[in-house]
């Protein structure tokens, strides 16, 4: 990155919408300045020895080839304190090739793709059961990238194999055709977007087109399945969290083009990719979201309103007693948790009795809060 840096500044304004381009220049600056003086950094004493040590800060950017793999980690934490302990299965929904361009310049509309795919599950599975239809717990995490990093909007969603019934019934669902999902998942993303885009004439006249050419509905695969909420949540940290190119994938660089290895889902071939290193970064950058905007999204009984309610629910009327109850914590404790993460013992004589001495936040930060000081002395003993 650093290398190119330059050369991508220059083109964002140009390929991609302002909002993007806005966020990838932040991403750069975070992973330019991650683990340097820059960045910040947390110096410790050591009370035994007096010994001072620096820890660097890192960026916490997915896009990180050193913090990706950690966000991810932290990504699979937090969803299992959000899904039931129960089967799930595992689904993917794709976004057509006529569409891609409409959502790449409207990245506010990734949302309602996700809505769309979870209200395809939500009513395929209910009709399992049309006396009493039984509401799940869906996560969908909206994709962007395929394996060659080109734009390829897909959700894969995780559903419960099953869903708590009016009445208070857990009702088991094992059953899930893929040709019934294709249908609602067409049907639900163009009306979506036809009542997101009812302005755009253009839009209008494309979701038109694809409603009546194509017959046998959107692309929609039905994968694993998992046994309970904590095999799933280990697919959080395949899927929801991870960077789009890990830097094995990266088999060559010489300065001035990268190559890519990659699976070719189309005929399961494994298949190289050369590019021109700016051309690489802009494919992989423009992946960025811009600020404040998600990619995972929660529906049904995982509603941040329905989860804790529905908790006890479906552990007295399934067989799946071993709920997972999310305690919350405490700012307080979480500043706690990372700086005893940071430095457990002093590499200088072992011990581990030490105190924070300075914190200076990333420059970017103290740029943004002129009103705080760069530094601040804590005595926070460990």
């Amino acid at each position: 990155m650093a290398d190119h840096a330059d050369a991508v500044l220059s083109a964002l304004a140009d390929r991609f919408p302002p909002a993007v381009a806005s966020a990838i220049r932040v991403a750069i600056g975070k992973l330019l300045r991650c683990g340097t003086v820059e960045g910040g950094f947390c110096r410790f004493r050591c009370s035994a020895c007096e010994a001072t040590h620096t820890v660097y800060l890192r960026c916490n950017s997915r896009f990180c080839p050193r913090c990706g793999i950690a966000q991810a980690s932290k990504a699979a934490s937090e969803a299992q304190a959000r899904l039931l302990n129960v089967e799930h299965q595992h689904l993917t929904y794709s976004v057509p090739a006529e569409l891609r361009r409409l959502l790449f310049m409207d990245r506010s509309l990734l949302r309602t793709v996700a809505k769309a795919a979870s209200m395809a599950t939500i009513h395929a599975m209910g009709t399992r059961c049309r006396a009493h239809a039984p509401l799940p717990g869906v996560m969908a995490t909206v994709h962007t990238y395929g394996r060659n990093l080109e734009w390829h909007v897909h959700v894969h969603v995780l559903v419960t194999r099953g869903g708590l019934r009016a009445d208070g019934v857990w009702q088991p669902i094992k059953l899930f055709p893929a040709t019934q999902y294709r249908k609602l998942w067409q049907y639900y993303l163009l009306k979506l977007l036809r009542q997101r885009l009812k302005t755009n004439k253009s839009a209008v006249h494309l979701i038109g087109y694809l409603h009546h050419n194509y017959k046998t509905g959107f692309i929609v695969n039905v994968m694993s399945h998992y046994r309970n909420g904590r095999k799933a949540a280990a697919y959080c940290c395949r899927y929801t969290g991870r960077p789009p190119v890990s830097e094995k994938r990266i088999i060559a660089y010489d300065g001035q083009r990268v190559t890519l290895a990659y699976k070719d889902y189309r005929d399961d071939q494994d298949k190289t990719l050369e590019l021109p290193a700016v051309d690489f970064l802009l494919r992989l950058l423009q992946h960025v979201s811009p600020r404040y905007q998600r990619n995972v999204f929660y529906f049904g009984l995982y509603q941040p309103a329905q989860r804790r309610k529905h908790v006890d629910a479906v552990a007295k009327a399934s067989r799946y007693a071993g709920q997972i109850r999310p305690v919350p914590i405490s700012a307080k404790e979480r500043i706690k948790i990372a700086l005893s993460k940071m430095r457990t013992i002093c590499p200088e004589c072992g011990s581990t009795e030490y105190y924070v001495t300075e914190i200076r936040l990333p420059e970017a930060a103290n740029v943004q809060t002129n009103a705080k000081k760069k530094t601040c002395q804590l005595s926070l003993r460990m």
